[in-house]
């Protein structure tokens, strides 16, 4: 069967990886908690882009994007979340959360032998690979609140590290693997401290009565996030370790920031309330540029690329158009509430490619709702070769933004289907 894009799973929590329901009551499509490959231009993440939230990886670039968990997609209690890479790019430590609990499991770079760690009844999160690959230090509520632990990279070893009276989130290591940079919560406020490997020598580095999340230690100091600009937003930063050199990061918004291997910064872009929606972008922190990597915009709406077909070619240099659905609901009747002037479709969802949509209503997937189905001028969707999916955008007729993407493989012959006559 296709791989039709879902639209059915929820948004990540901000500063958590339980998910939650947009204010609003949409749903949304999240990609979050980015980490970069020590060995390849490459980045792994979180997302729920075909489904329940499962591990992706694409080039830093945004091309290549591939699924590497396993998980059956039908096992809709699992949800995999929090990667991290470790130092010699081989395996991936994550947490895979079932039915509220929650685990730190390593796999394969690749996806392969999925390995559980903990099993110790409480909730163990947010891993941290020290640089020598020898240990993972990670946050549990094993003893009631939120502290830090590090055991072995095999799951033995186990040992408190950090246990205050607050909450620690968001280790890292040091590029020395001498000392650990973490937030620690109390009496409302979020600090950045430091301390040795094992505990010891703990010491604050950021102050105030702010909330510094997220820290990232890099070769270039450290990264985080933190609302201490007075606007209310949340920006990223840099400090040194010693507690020197505090500066914003130009004036964006996002959490989860952490250093590329040339010195640009990968963070989740912030939640937007009105799309409840979330993306990942690259930051060049020299001339203070935005690029996103995987961009998420709009409502999620179910589309469905060569619909009654099990399989989705395209040849990016076809003269041929190609069909697409968008899906109607319950809730949306897509043949009456999209406005048709305002579809695009293509690599990155903004490309001008519509040629025109079809009068007549159809179930294209017996449900049956009428879906409004389209055709796209193939050559002006900007499909290059190693894309895996193709994004639609439009607006509906009350002016709410909208987006779906559906599986693709591009390749190098034509489609028949692309040939026949418009309806």
């Amino acid at each position: 069967m296709k791989n039709t894009l879902k639209t059915s799973l929820l948004l990540l929590a901000m500063h958590s990886s339980i998910p939650a329901i947009a204010s609003d009551g949409k749903v949304g499509v999240s990609a979050a908690s980015p980490a970069v490959s020590p060995t390849t231009n490459e980045v792994v993440f979180s997302a729920d882009l075909d489904g329940p939230t499962r591990l992706w990886v694409s080039g830093v670039d945004g091309r290549n994007l591939r699924k590497i968990s396993k998980t059956w997609q039908t096992q809709t209690n699992i949800y995999e979340v929090e990667p991290a890479w470790s130092p010699d790019g081989k395996y991936i430590a994550y947490v895979s959360m079932v039915d509220g609990g929650a685990d730190i499991w390593t796999m394969q770079a690749d996806g392969a032998y999925p390995t559980r760690l903990t099993r110790n009844g409480a909730n163990n999160t947010q891993p941290a690979w020290s640089p020598d690959g020898t240990k993972i230090v990670f946050v549990s509520d094993k003893d009631g609140t939120k502290d830090l632990w590090a055991m072995k990279a095999d799951g033995t070893g186990l040992a408190k590290i950090v246990g205050l009276p607050g909450e620690e989130n968001r280790p890292s290591f040091s590029p020395a693997g001498d000392k650990i940079v973490f937030s620690e919560t109390d009496n409302g406020v979020a600090s950045l401290m430091t301390v040795s490997a094992t505990g010891g020598n703990r010491r604050n580095i950021t102050s105030g009565n702010f909330h510094d999340w997220d820290p990232h230690w890099g070769p270039f100091g450290i990264v985080f996030s933190s609302n201490r600009d007075g606007t209310g937003r949340w920006k990223i930063w840099t400090i040194q370790p010693d507690g020197s050199g505090l500066r914003r990061v130009g004036n964006f918004t996002g959490h989860e920031p952490v250093w590329t291997r040339d010195g640009r910064i990968l963070f989740m872009d912030e939640i937007a309330q009105s799309r409840a929606l979330s993306s990942i972008s690259v930051l060049s922190p020299s001339d203070n540029t935005q690029r996103p990597v995987v961009d998420v915009q709009g409502y999620p709406a179910p589309i469905d690329i060569r619909p009654g077909s099990s399989y989705n070619n395209v040849n990016p240099k076809s003269r041929g158009k190609m069909e697409v659905a968008i899906r109607s609901t319950k809730n949306f009747d897509a043949t009456k509430n999209v406005v048709q002037s305002t579809i695009s479709f293509g690599r990155t969802g903004s490309e001008t490619s519509l040629s025109s949509c079809n009068k007549k209503s159809t179930d294209v997937n017996g449900d049956g709702i009428s879906d409004l189905r389209c055709r796209f001028t193939i050559e002006l969707a900007g499909f290059a070769p190693g894309d895996v999916r193709g994004v639609l955008r439009f607006i509906s007729t009350d002016g709410r933004p909208f987006e779906g993407s559906d599986m693709i493989t591009v390749v190098p012959h034509d489609d028949s289907s692309d040939f026949k006559n418009d309806d």
